[in-house]
């Protein structure tokens, strides 16, 4: 998912890097600097957008990624645009909360999150579609970095995406 997402975004001529991160030593935090390996951070420091997938394990993001969002250091980050992929395995359960984990990381850094994409076997394929144009718009986005004026602007942005406000019963809906 995330390589179609990146490989959209390359079509159209844009330099992409795929990371994985079980190839870096990611601490669970304890504080400031301790967590996430310095070349992990400037990299994500560095990048003009950020597509982060992230399986489903018992109703939420697995462990790594979790380490990850808690501990990388980014200095500017208000306004980066970013895409979210959550997959959940099996029956699906978790896939509502496990892509708004991952907006919530967006949200707190200040990023601009689109296209919240939580994933099953059930929409594997639609998702995959999803993916692709998402990394055409993020491409577009990229061109202009638009910084939250203040809390009230952030908070309100993310209210309006898709899935933020599912509950376990919206979480059941979707997968019926």
């Amino acid at each position: 998912l995330v390589s179609n997402a990146l490989e959209r975004a390359e079509s159209i001529g844009i330099e992409t890097k795929k990371v994985y991160l079980a190839d870096f030593d990611i601490k669970f935090y304890v504080e400031e600097g301790m967590g996430c390996p310095k070349r992990l951070s400037e990299m994500c420091e560095e990048a003009d957008v950020i597509v982060l997938g992230a399986p489903v394990y018992w109703g939420d993001i697995n462990g790594l990624t979790k380490d990850f969002m808690d501990s990388v250091e980014l200095q500017s980050a208000n306004g980066k645009w970013a895409l979210g992929i959550a997959v959940a395995g099996g029956t699906g359960k978790g896939l509502s909360s496990g892509i708004q984990s991952i907006y919530h990381f967006f949200c707190h850094r200040q990023m601009r999150g689109i296209d919240p994409t939580p994933v099953s076997r059930f929409n594997f394929n639609r998702a995959l579609e999803s993916v692709y144009e998402s990394g055409r718009k993020l491409v577009e986005l990229s061109k202009e970095k638009v910084p939250f004026k203040n809390l009230q602007d952030r908070i309100e942005y993310y209210e309006k995406l898709e899935y933020m406000d599912n509950t376990p019963l919206d979480e059941i809906m979707l997968l019926a």
